[in-house]
């Protein structure tokens, strides 16, 4: 059978269950956080679908509910639903939960550039005991994957903003590539690197200052050279970092339930703060687009979902902690009405946080939200389990957010 290229695996799911409506503005996943939007999925605990007393909107995902798909891709027919025996290539359409990658490439962070660039950090399975990391690169959408260089030294995190600069990063090192990877450059930013992202003019990153009790710095390099400095100073716990060309949002958490969104619009030299989640013990995701920021707050034991469509002026609480429940770990936003909220499973919104419905849920799997490429591309990882610090699976969504398939990885 011949090799569907991605424009044609969608033309063929469209022709079967038509174009979701998709409304606002999204964000790039290499230029607002994603994925991607950094994801903490750790911890997760057992929660129900969160549901509301409001209309659903229904998408027409018809046969095309989750796929499994190969590295190339052979389609017998129309993709199969979640939970068929039988999925593309003989792949089951609904994974065992105990079948992680052991022995196999193990994902661990993706950054696109586009729909059909992107990178994934990873490393090999059981067995392998040095020179385990491994950078895959696909050019055509994940039908193939080459590999690049690494960096000399373990890295946990990994963004591209074109196909030439990107970063890679682990403790106090952040490794910079100007060339696609072919040749990585390391720089000490004199504390632990806990969240980096790219956008603009500038690469950015949250730094743990180890020489102060309660210190954060905001980091920022150009993005053709290797030039670190410190932009701003926080005294109180700094994280969730986004970007959008000179636009940097950070949250910050007390821990006294006073949490706040520090947003930039000066490439991070300046920051307006507004309260939010307001009783919170700390905020667990935040993204943020220019327009749209959608953050899930933790109250302990349940989280709360809040909603700002004004650039984040203002927030409305669209969930309860009542109406959520607990275990949910991260958001992203396609746009003021559609979001993915993961956890135990994936929920879907399409009507800005009002109502929820369940679009994937394997076994005991959690999940963790990478983010968004685009109003319609995304990516999300699975975990064998809530305790798992290794995830099992990456799968992506073209039809924001409406049905999932794994990516095969070589």
């Amino acid at each position: 059978m011949d090799r569907l290229t991605p424009e044609a695996l969608r033309a063929r799911m469209r022709a079967a269950i038509g174009e979701p409506e998709i409304t606002g503005q999204g964000f790039d996943l290499a230029t607002a956080g994603a994925g991607r939007r950094r994801w903490w999925a750790l911890g997760l605990g057992a929660a129900s679908a969160p549901v509301r007393a409001a209309s659903m909107v229904a998408l027409a995902v018809g046969v095309a509910a989750v796929l499994t798909v190969g590295t190339v891709i052979h389609l017998e027919g129309l993709p199969k639903p979640a939970g068929s025996s039988n999925g593309p290539a003989g792949q089951s359409g609904a994974r065992s939960p105990s079948a992680s990658a052991v022995g196999e490439f193990v994902p661990e962070d993706v950054t696109a550039v586009s729909a059909d660039e992107w990178w994934v950090l990873g490393t090999d399975g059981a067995g392998c005991v040095t020179g385990c990391t491994r950078i895959l690169h696909t050019t055509d959408g994940g039908q193939t994957f080459g590999s690049i260089p690494t960096p000399p030294a373990v890295v946990a995190g990994l963004r591209f903003v074109n196909p030439e600069d990107g970063w890679a990063y682990g403790s106090s090192t952040v490794w910079a590539t100007h060339d696609g990877g072919a040749e990585w450059n390391g720089t000490g930013l004199g504390g632990t690197v806990e969240e980096l992202e790219t956008s603009g003019d500038y690469v950015y990153a949250i730094v743990d200052d180890p020489d102060a009790m309660v210190t954060w710095t905001l980091d920022r390099s150009p993005i053709t050279g290797d030039s670190w400095q410190v932009v701003t100073t926080f005294g109180v716990r700094t994280a969730n970092l986004n970007v959008h060309g000179g636009d940097v949002w950070v949250s910050e958490s007390s821990g006294n339930g006073s949490d706040e969104l520090l947003a930039s619009t000066k490439d991070g030299e300046e920051f307006t703060p507004t309260p939010m989640c307001d009783g919170a013990a700390t905020v667990t995701s935040l993204a943020a687009s220019p327009g749209d920021i959608w953050v899930v707050c933790s109250t302990a034991p349940a989280e709360a979902v809040w909603l700002s469509t004004d650039g984040g002026q203002t927030f409305t609480e669209v969930q309860t902690p009542t109406e959520l429940g607990s275990g949910w770990s991260s958001i992203a936003g396609a746009s003021a009405s559609t979001a993915v909220l993961a956890g135990t499973s994936l929920e879907l919104t399409v009507d800005g946080g009002q109502s929820f419905r369940t679009v994937l849920h394997n076994g005991d799997d959690h999940w963790s939200i990478v983010g968004f490429t685009n109003p319609t591309d995304g990516f999300a990882l699975s975990y064998p389990s809530a305790s798992s610090a290794q995830p099992n699976g990456l799968w992506r969504t073209d039809d924001a957010g409406a049905s999932w398939y794994e990516v095969e990885l070589p």
